[in-house]
């Protein structure tokens, strides 16, 4: 069987292990409707250009960001989600006039816009109230948390310790401040999740994961942790009979996603970035700050770390952005601009290429046909995959910083840049 029919069984089980309110043609929350990079959309524009307006079906503004603002009034590094026609995003941005020094002591504005995706025509922008949490920390400002959405309600969580749940047409339905610890500097980079009737919240500081009902907000269940929490998103994953909540702190946990009973847990390695799963098992690394990477089978119960870790290997310069699994090899993007391939079953590096410019941050999308899309604000690379690096182009918008990553819906790419929400399609 050839490597692209695989993979296309492989996507196909996993959307199918999605909620049914799901379509794959959705992009509901970080990393789509997988929570893993994948795109059941094939034929997406390969080539585009900011300067020409090449594939550039529309741009529009976004609010507090611009060329001429400093960095700390940014938009936030959260990413764009799609649901039908409707496109949303979160933002927060500062007053205008203030200091540098005044910014790092205040709190931003927090706002859930949202967008036709027709024509990038802005439909409304919900302010919502901040919390009294401040977030001292140029990466990890207000807004770096990408939203989710049931088709129904938009849920977005920001810096200042605020989730706030809004209809398709803006209203807010509840708002909870969540509970933090007083260092918190760091902000929240970890973006909600949906489970059936819940929305999963990462976990802040060592508070653990807490499950809210989508209907109130009002906690269902929360999950104690002595580890401090990462700045990874979590996952549900069908594994065998059984789905799984993949969490990592202090290690790769994995939990009842219904209860928050931990089913197993693996303290190797401590990761940052957001799971990646396929051929059987789940690839962890320590992302942005850390040198290690593993592979764990995720069939085991109880403390698993002696022996279900198939392989770890050392990552040099592993970026804040996600790794993900195609066929049966790992690409994964760092921060010295290169891309490596790993293969899966071993941890043996294939090839390693130097791509200049390449985001460390935006975390790369896969379609059936075999391309991977390292797209972002700024310059984006696409490859075929495969055992040796094959090139197809390389795009620049031109609109960085490049933090957020990409969403794809009805053959269209959206990404979030400093200054505008660009939508990619063939022209």
């Amino acid at each position: 069987m050839r490597w692209i029919n695989s993979q296309a069984i492989i996507l196909l089980t996993l959307v199918l292990a999605l909620p049914s309110n799901s379509r794959a043609e959705n992009w509901p929350g970080w990393r789509g409707p997988t929570g893993l990079g994948y795109t059941s959309e094939k034929d997406l524009p390969l080539t585009w250009d900011g300067k020409t307006g090449k594939n550039i079906l529309w741009k529009t503004p976004i609010h507090g960001g611009g060329k001429n603002n400093p960095e700390f009034a940014t938009p936030g590094w959260s990413s764009p989600i799609v649901w039908g026609d409707r496109i949303f995003v979160t933002t927060a941005t500062f007053p205008a006039g203030l200091a540098e020094k005044e910014r790092r002591s205040s709190i931003a504005q927090h706002h859930i816009l949202c967008f036709d995706a027709k024509d990038g025509k802005q439909l409304w922008d919900t302010e919502i109230p901040a919390g009294k949490i401040v977030v001292d920390n140029f990466y990890h400002g207000y807004a770096v948390p990408t939203p989710v959405t049931d088709g129904k309600m938009v849920f977005g969580l920001f810096g200042s310790g605020v989730l706030a749940a809004v209809t398709f047409q803006g209203d807010i339905v509840w708002r909870e401040e969540l509970p933090r610890l007083k260092d918190s500097d760091a902000g929240v980079c970890s973006s909600p999740i949906l489970y059936e009737d819940t929305i999963i919240i990462p976990g802040l500081q060592e508070l653990g994961l807490r499950a809210l009902e989508k209907k109130t907000g009002k906690l269902k269940w929360e999950q104690q942790t002595k580890a401090r929490n990462t700045m990874s998103t979590p996952v549900v994953l069908q594994i065998r009979d059984k789905l799984q909540l993949i969490h990592f702190a202090g290690g790769i946990q994995s939990l009842n996603p219904a209860t928050g009973e931990l089913l197993w847990n693996c303290k190797t390695p401590t990761a940052q970035s957001s799971p990646a799963f396929g051929g059987g098992l789940i690839y962890a690394d320590v992302g942005r700050g850390g040198q290690q990477g593993a592979a764990v089978d995720p069939t085991g119960t109880g403390d698993v770390s002696k022996t279900h870790v198939k392989w770890q290997t050392r990552i040099e310069g592993a970026a804040g952005s996600s790794a993900i699994v195609v066929g049966t090899q790992i690409y994964r993007g760092s921060s010295s601009d290169l891309l490596r391939s790993l293969s899966l079953a071993t941890g043996e590096l294939l090839f390693e290429e130097k791509l200049a410019k390449l985001s460390p941050s935006s975390s790369p999308i896969a379609t059936p046909e075999g391309r991977i899309y390292f797209a972002s604000s700024g310059r984006t690379y696409v490859i075929q995959a495969g055992p040796k690096y094959e090139f197809l182009a390389v795009n620049d918008l031109g609109d960085g910083p490049d933090y957020a990553s990409a969403a794809v819906s009805e053959g269209r790419i959206y990404i979030k840049g400093k200054s505008y929400l660009w939508c990619i399609g063939t022209k």
